[in-house]
C-alpha cells in the first residue's frame, strides 16, 4: 500500500476551484462546501486505510457477465396481412404512422 497524502480543502484552494468549475459561491455556500468536503476526503482517507491489495477489481458486485441472449429468429415470420392485422391506419399495405417533420 502507498502511502496516501492527506488533502485538505482550504478557503483558497475553494476559491480556486470555484472559478475553475465557474461558479460563484456565496459565503454561506463556501462555508457548507468546505465542511463537505472536508469530511468527503477524510472518509477517502478512511478508505485508503483497507488492505485491498489481495482482491480483485470488480465490474459488478454481483459478478454478472453478458446476459443478452443469441438474436435467434423464432417461428414463421408474420404475413403482411398478418402484421397489418391490429395497425390501426393502414394504407396501401403499409402501416400509416403520424409524420415526423
Amino acid at each position: 500500500m502507498t502511502e496516501a497524502k492527506e488533502i485538505k480543502i482550504t478557503p483558497e484552494l475553494l476559491d480556486y476551484l470555484s472559478k475553475l468549475a465557474k461558479i460563484k459561491l456565496r459565503e454561506d455556500e463556501k462555508a457548507v462546501f468546505l465542511k463537505d468536503l472536508n469530511r468527503i476526503l477524510e472518509y477517502f482517507s478512511i478508505l485508503d486505510e483497507v488492505e485491498a491489495s489481495d482482491v480483485e477489481p470488480a465490474f459488478h458486485v454481483i459478478g454478472l457477465s453478458n446476459i443478452a441472449r443469441d438474436d435467434e429468429v423464432g417461428g414463421e415470420p408474420l404475413t403482411q396481412d398478418e402484421a397489418l392485422l391490429n395497425a390501426p391506419h393502414k394504407e396501401e399495405g403499409y402501416i400509416k404512422a403520424p409524420r415526423m417533420v
